[in-house]
């Protein structure tokens, strides 16, 4: 296995990486291991302890890092369309209740007009039917012997006289 600090390690997980750099700055390397590594070969027994507390430290974060499940990203995903989708059937819901009551009101006014047409006309047959027979009987008068009718039958009516009205009373003189 290579050195802890050796910068060419190709497989080696973000959390090293980043325990690795902060490792550098906390020694006050920096940029300094990378170019130097002979300095890196020459560890001191304190920097590799402090190199076994941090791959430690490392390990420890990789097995305790939480993986997200799938699911519940999913389901976090999908939040938002099913409330919009939960909106919109709501709002179609409403919009086929007025839509129904609509028509129940439109087919009752339908039969109401159905009804008043039916009334109206055996009310017109009626009255052509009592016309008819009013015709009918004076035709038969105007044919028996003896009564002579006028053509043109017509009720006299007085007219009433026009007068002043005594049930006035003036608010205003005449100047």
């Amino acid at each position: 296995m290579s050195s802890w600090s050796d910068p060419a390690r190709r497989f080696e997980p973000a959390e090293d990486v980043q325990l690795r750099a902060e490792l550098r700055d906390l020694l006050g390397l920096g940029a300094q291991l990378e170019t130097q590594p002979s300095m890196a070969a020459e560890a001191s027994p304190e920097l590799t302890a402090l190199a076994e507390d941090l791959r430690r430290e490392a390990q420890r974060r990789s097995r305790t890092q939480r993986k997200r499940p799938t699911w519940g990203l999913l389901a976090a995903a999908a939040l938002p369309i099913l409330a919009a989708l939960g909106g919109l059937s709501g709002w179609g819901l409403q919009q086929k209740h007025r839509a129904d009551a609509l028509a129940l009101q439109t087919q009752a006014q339908e039969q109401q007009l159905t009804q008043l047409a039916s009334t109206h006309a055996t009310e017109v047959a009626r009255e052509r039917q009592a016309k008819e027979a009013v015709v009918q009987q004076l035709q038969l008068a105007s044919q028996r012997p003896g009564r002579r009718f006028e053509q043109n039958l017509v009720i006299p009516v007085e007219k009433p006289v026009k007068g002043g009205s005594e049930d006035f009373q003036r608010v205003k003189q005449k100047p």
